[in-house]
Parts: C-alpha cells; structure tokens; sequence
C-alpha cells in the first residue's frame, strides 16, 4: 500500500432549515483532492432520499475537514478546506468553471450549451454558449447563485432554459441571450428539463417530485404532474411530442400523455434512483439510466425492455444516442464513457482518455447532431472529441440451407412376395405383420402435386410392436435390405415400365460391412443393416439422375428387396417420400 492516498475521515456540519447536521456521502471514484475547495463549502453528495445523491437542504453554515492517510510517508496530513485545489487540466474548453453538470447541442450543430458552476451546490452557477467549431465560448446566459444542473435548447435554436440547486427555471431568448422569464413553482431544486419538439412546451422535474409543464409563449403553467413519489431526476418528451417520458427516487420510470397530461405507462426494473431519461432520434427505443450502474433500452412500440447495458462501475449520470439511432454513449460518475450498439447491445469502443488528465467523474455526455464529434462533461471541466468509428459487427457465416422438404408418398397398393400384410396408414406410414421369410416388397404410388421428381427417401421407423422396437422384424430388431428400385410410368399410363436410376445413396447410419450402396447393386447377398443401432428411426435417401423426369401425376412402383439368409431380417415398418424440384446441395 505503499504511496497511496486514502480519505481518512470526512466531516460535515451545517444548519438549515430543518436544522442540525447533514452526513457528507463521497462516492469512491471521486478524488478528493479535487474536490477539497468545493468541500470547503458544502458537502458533495447529500441525500434526501436514499440513493439520490443531490441533498435538499441548504446549508446555511458548513465546514469540512478532509484529512488524508500518506500510507507510504507513515503520517497524516491535513488539508485547509479554504486551500484552492490544483487546477484541472486544461481541455478543449479550458475557459470553462471546473463542474460541468449539464450540456446540449443547438438542433444545427453550432453552438453548445453547457452548465455547472463551481461546485456542486452553492458555489456561483455557470450557463455557457460555445462554438463547437472552434471550442471558444461566445456568450453566457448568466443569473443562477448557485450551480446550473439543467440546460436544454429548443429544437429551433429560439428558446434555452436553465435550473438547477436554487430552484430557478429560467427561459431564455437563445439568439439575444437575455433572460425571458423566470418560472417559478417548484419547491426546492430543479434537476432536469426538456423542451417539446415544436418548443411551444418546457417541461420541469424538481426535488418536490412533480412536473410542471410551462407554455413558452405566455411562460404560463399548463399542468403540473405529482409524477413521483420523491424526487423527478430526469424528463424527456418523445421525438413526436406526444409523450413525456419521468424518472426519479422511486426508481420508476413513467410515462404520460402530454395533451391529457394523464399517466399511460410505467417501467419497472431498475434498481436504484434514474438519472436520465433520452429518446433515440426516431422514437422506437428510451434509454434509462441511474444509481444501479446500468442502462436499459425499452421498446417504445410496446413498452417492453430492450435489454440492459452493464458495464460502468459507478452511477450512469448522462445518455445520448448518435443521430442514426445506432448507437448509445452512457457517462459515469466512474470516469467512464461507453459506447453501446443498440441493435446487439454489445459495448464497442469508446473515446480514448485525454493524455496526461486524472480520471474524473463524468457528468454529462452529449452527441453532436452531425455525429462525428461529442462533448463530455466532469467536475474537471469540459471536452469536445471526436465520436469513435462504429465497430463493424463480424459478419457472420452464411445459414445453414434449410433442410429439404419431402412430400410423404401414401401407396394405393402394398403387396408381399412372402405372403406378409401391409398396412397403410393416412399418413403413408406401412405397418407390415404376418408371414415372415425372404421377401420383397411392392408398393404402388401417384407422385403428388409438386415439381418434377429428385429424391427419394425411405425411412424404416420404429414401432412397440416391433422385436426391440424394430425397426426390422429380427429378433434384435435389424434389418437387412438388400436392393431398392423404383419404376415409374407418365401421368394416366396404367404401368410403371420406366426404370429410374439412381446415382447416389446415403443413409444416417450404416452398419460395419453393411452399406448403403449395397442397395444399388444386384447382389441380394449383400444390403444395408443398422445393428447396433436399433429401436431407432433410421432413413436412406436415393438421388435420382438428372435426365430422369417423373412429372406429378406419374405412375410410381417401389420395389424393396430383402434377402438375409435367416428371412427374418425384413422392414417392419416404414414411410417413403419425395423431394420434389431441384435436388438439395451435396
């Protein structure tokens, strides 16, 4: 443990109006040498709920003293709350106060709002106006006493609004950047807002856990929502403004109508307070994040989850999809930005770190609108860098063919060399019994509607009533078929003259000695057996030549041929099909 840094102790006091002393909780990722000076002021992370991490009280008095454990040294040091902490490092937007809480694009790209302050909570807030191009600041919606967590741009670039810890929303004339009206009804903090499509609505979330919906005309009240049951963390309209879209303490996410300004839907399954809410451009798909480290995607269509995004190790502050709907960058309170696919939902690559910067938390995250360049947003300031390149999916390996599709033959007329019955089920299935020796089998048969003729298929099955469930009629259950044959006649012909040839047999098990192919030859001493594989289904499949044509319609005579030298190692029961049109690929 050598050389490392620990947070010894950390204490906080403060009055306000409740009165008496308010716990400071610090996350793990933060570093504390960073945030000393802010300490010096307010605690960072006070909650009013559990797992909220914004507090609610304002501290009239507070003190911290922070003191650390030099491990390696053997001592401990104290650091003067009031001593400033080092300077961040200097990124692409080094005239930037160090929180950077909140951030949004203009629709067209050219300008970036950002906001923070310079500390969390009390310390003055900070309402920028950027030029993405060239990362200067070009303007400043000022007036906030304490820190901005909100910024939003209407979608024609006409209107901005800001909020944050003082409770203020204020509507700005974006072009003039003079302030429009201050709206006031919430009690106590602002922590989120969102314009409608058509920037004719403003909706507000607050720490006393409604949503109020302002008129951007008249900056009047349209509605107020009692949306949660604790604080409103986040809000988000819908691309087709039909929707708002909630999220809070409760660690619900809902839905309403923005005309009734009704609830019509509610998703459950994180676990701890949401942080953001975003739709994705098109509307099909609302990213959710929050205190449980995850991200889920929810289908718009249906409500229905999409999946979950897992990864970050810290609280999920910020969400924001690339304009082609294919991808979701997610910031964290662990220093990370990921980027996600949204159709897979696999990690991909996310942007490299900036060279010689310390880790910090990352507030906000926003993706330009033309895509190729975003803005990350921490309490070391501020940094616009390019979007990583989409990470081609491997393609993958061709679909195995499908596999072919025989028409089950049901034969008008079975007949036994041997005497032996056959009985033909609906089904084409033939069931033989009786009279057991050498035999050879015949069965009539009319090809069904369908292509012209390629394979034939005949499989022995297995039956109860079969020696060890056939399928021979053995007393093990084999078979041996020694020859298989088919001759076929035109449609209407009264006879089968025509005798088909095969040019290729496969069977799906054949017997050491015993192949398929010796049901081609003309040598009834030899033939195809399964042992020991028996009280199994097994099938033979017979390739007819290319020049044999048996049309639909056609006279068919199968012949099946057993001549084991014992006369008991017959069929038992079996099927013959057909595979009409072009043969399946070898």
């Amino acid at each position: 443990m050598a050389g490392q840094t620990i947070l010894f102790a950390t204490t906080v006091r403060g009055t306000g109006p409740r009165g008496g002393n308010v716990p400071a909780f610090i996350p793990p990722s933060f570093d504390p040498m960073s945030l000393s000076s802010a300490l010096a002021e307010e605690p960072i992370m006070n909650c009013s709920v559990p797992g909220f991490p914004l507090r609610s009280h304002r501290l009239v008095r507070a003190a911290a003293i922070i003191v650390l454990l030099a491990v390696g040294a053997g001592r401990a040091s104290a650091q003067d709350p009031a001593t400033p902490a080092p300077p961040a490092p200097a990124l692409n937007l080094p005239a930037h106060t160090r929180w950077v809480i909140a951030a949004d694009y203009t629709s067209d790209g050219a300008q970036l709002l950002t906001s923070g302050g310079e500390s969390l909570l009390y310390r003055p807030g900070d309402a920028a106006i950027w030029n993405p191009a060239d990362s200067n600041r070009a303007g400043d919606l000022a007036g906030h006493p304490t820190a901005v967590w909100a910024i939003k741009a209407s979608h024609d670039g006409k209107l901005a609004a800001t909020a944050g810890y003082d409770g203020l929303v204020k509507l700005w004339d974006l072009p003039g950047r003079a302030l429009k009206a201050d709206l006031k009804k919430h009690k106590g903090w602002v922590r989120s807002l969102d314009f409608s499509p058509d920037g004719t609505k403003l909706a507000t979330a607050g720490e006393d856990g409604t949503v109020v919906v302002w008129d951007t005309g008249t900056n009047a009240e349209i509605r107020t929502l009692a949306a949660h049951a604790g604080p409103v963390t986040a809000v988000a309209f819908s691309p087709d403004g039909l929707t708002l879209a909630t999220g809070g303490g409760d660690k619900l996410v809902k839905l309403w109508d923005v005309a009734a300004g009704t609830e019509k839907g509610k998703l459950e399954g994180h676990a701890d307070t949401l942080w953001a809410v975003t739709y994705s451009p098109d509307g099909t798909k609302l990213a959710t994040a929050g205190a449980d480290r995850v991200v889920k995607l929810w289908n718009t269509a249906d409500s229905k989850e999409h999946g979950t995004l897992a990864g970050h190790k810290d609280w999920v502050t910020s969400v924001s999809f690339t304009p082609d709907n294919a991808r979701l960058a997610s910031a964290s309170l662990d220093g990370a930005v990921k980027f996600w696919d949204v159709a897979s939902k696999a990690e991909q690559k996310g942007p490299p770190p900036v060279e010689g910067a310390k880790p910090s938390s990352v507030w906000c995250v926003a993706v330009a609108p033309n895509g190729q360049s975003m803005f990350i947003g921490s309490h070391a300031g501020g940094r616009i860098v390019p979007v990583p390149s989409p990470e081609l999916a491997p393609v993958p390996p061709p679909p195995p063919p499908a596999a072919p599709v025989f028409a089950a033959v049901v034969p008008t007329e079975f007949k036994s060399a041997a005497g032996a019955t056959g009985a033909i089920a609906a089904d084409g299935i033939v069931l033989v019994t009786g009279s057991l020796a050498k035999d050879v089998y015949t069965l009539k048969a009319i090809v069904p509607p369908g292509g012209n003729v390629a394979v034939v298929k005949l499989e022995a099955l297995t039956d109860p009533s079969l020696p060890a469930m056939g399928p021979g009629r053995s007393g093990g259950g084999n078979l041996v078929l020694s020859r298989f044959a088919l001759a076929h006649g035109a449609p209407g012909a009264a006879d089968a003259a025509n005798v088909a040839k095969f040019t290729e047999v496969k069977a799906d098990f054949e017997q050491g000695g015993y192949p398929a192919a010796a049901t081609l030859d003309d040598n009834p001493e030899t033939g195809w057996a399964i042992a020991p594989e028996v009280g199994k289904d097994h099938s033979l499949t017979f390739l007819l030549a290319p020049e044999v044509a048996i049309p639909a319609g056609s006279v068919l005579l199968f012949t099946i041929e057993q001549q084991f030298a014992d006369g008991t190692h017959n069929l038992g029961k079996f099927r013959l099909s057909l595979l009409q049109g072009s043969p399946p690929a070898p």
